[in-house]
C-alpha cells in the first residue's frame, strides 16, 4: 500500500505560529522598553526631590559644623580656665554667643524654607489678607536708607501709591528685605540702589538693581539654589549677605538660603523673582505678583 501525506498545511501553521511568536516577543520587548522609559520619566521628580534632598541635609550639615567646632573650641578652653573671671574670658564667651546666633539664624532659615505657603506661616506672623505694598516697601527702604547712608551709598527710590496684594504681610518683608539688603552688600562705596515699584498690567512689578561688579553669567541660574554661593569676591558679600535675615546693617556671613527663601515666598503668593546681570546695567532683581 503507498500512501501519500501533505505536510502543506502543517507547515502552513508552522509558520504563522513563528510569525506569532515572533511579534509576541517583540510586542513584549517594545512594551519592556515604553515601561523602562517611562518608569525612568516617572521616577525622575522623585530622584531629583531625592539628590536635592541629601544635597540640603550635606549642605546644613557642613554649614552646622563650623560654629558647633567653634563653641566646643570655646568651651574646652572655657574649662581649661576655670579658675579665671568671667571678664577674662570674655572673647571666648562673645565668639560662642556669636556663633551661637549664627546657628540661629540658620535654623530660623531653614524653618522658612519648610513652610513657604502663607497659609503655613505661623500665627505671630498673621494671617494672609490684603497688603499694602506700596508702604510696605516704603517702610524697608526708609530702613536701608539708612545702610545705604553708611556705606555712602546713591539711594533712589520711586514708589508708586496704592498698590496691594494679597498675602501674608510678615513674608513679604521678609523677601523685599532680602532684595533690598542684597543690593546694598552688593554695592560697592560710591555706587547706587535703585528701588522701584510699580503696577504693571495684573501685577506688581518691583525691581531692585544696583551698581557694580556684574555676577558671572554661568552663576545666575543657580542663585536661588539653597546654599548656592557665587565666587569667592562675592561670598561674603551680595550671595551671602542677603541671607543674613533681611537685617540691616548684618554682617555676620550668611548660609545661601536668602534668595532661596525669597523665591519660595514669591512662589507661595503665586509671583514669580528673577535676576538680570550686566556690566553696564548692573544687576536687577525683579520681583512680580498678583494684584488684589
Amino acid at each position: 500500500m503507498v500512501a501519500f501525506a501533505d505536510g502543506g498545511a502543517a507547515d502552513g501553521w508552522r509558520s504563522l505560529a513563528l510569525v506569532l511568536t515572533a511579534v509576541g516577543l517583540g510586542a513584549l520587548g517594545l512594551l519592556f522598553l515604553l515601561n523602562l522609559v517611562f518608569s525612568r520619566w516617572a521616577l525622575r521628580p522623585v530622584q531629583r526631590a531625592w539628590a536635592q534632598q541629601q544635597q540640603f541635609i550635606a549642605d546644613a550639615s557642613h554649614e552646622l559644623k563650623t560654629p558647633l567646632t567653634v563653641i566646643l573650641a570655646n568651651n574646652a578652653i572655657l574649662r581649661q580656665r576655670g579658675g579665671d573671671t568671667i571678664a577674662s574670658q570674655r572673647q571666648w564667651i562673645e565668639s560662642t554667643q556669636v556663633e551661637a546666633e549664627r546657628m540661629q539664624g540658620l535654623v530660623t532659615d531653614m524653618l522658612d524654607l519648610a513652610r513657604p505657603a502663607p497659609e503655613g506661616a505661623q500665627a505671630s506672623e498673621g494671617p494672609a489678607g490684603i497688603v499694602d505694598l506700596s508702604r510696605l516697601v516704603e517702610g524697608e527702604a526708609l530702613t536701608f536708607e539708612a545702610v545705604a547712608f553708611e556705606r555712602e551709598l546713591m539711594w533712589e527710590c520711586a514708589i508708586d501709591k496704592g498698590i496691594t496684594v494679597r498675602g501674608n504681610a510678615t513674608r513679604l518683608q521678609r523677601a523685599v528685605a532680602v532684595l533690598l539688603d542684597n543690593a546694598c552688600k552688593y554695592t560697592n562705596a560710591g555706587g547706587t540702589v535703585t528701588v522701584t515699584l510699580r503696577a504693571h498690567a495684573s501685577e506688581a512689578v518691583l525691581s531692585v538693581r544696583n551698581s557694580g561688579e556684574p555676577i558671572d553669567e554661568a552663576d545666575l541660574p543657580h542663585l536661588f539654589d539653597r546654599f548656592y554661593r557665587a565666587d569667592a569676591a562675592r561670598t561674603h558679600n551680595a550671595a551671602d549677605a542677603e541671607n543674613n535675615g533681611g537685617e540691616p546693617g548684618a554682617n555676620t556671613g550668611g548660609y545661601g538660603l536668602g534668595l532661596a527663601i525669597a523665591r519660595d515666598i514669591a512662589q507661595a503668593h503665586k509671583g514669580t523673582i528673577a535676576v538680570t546681570s550686566t556690566a553696564q546695567e548692573g544687576t536687577t532683581f525683579t520681583l512680580r505678583l498678583p494684584l488684589t
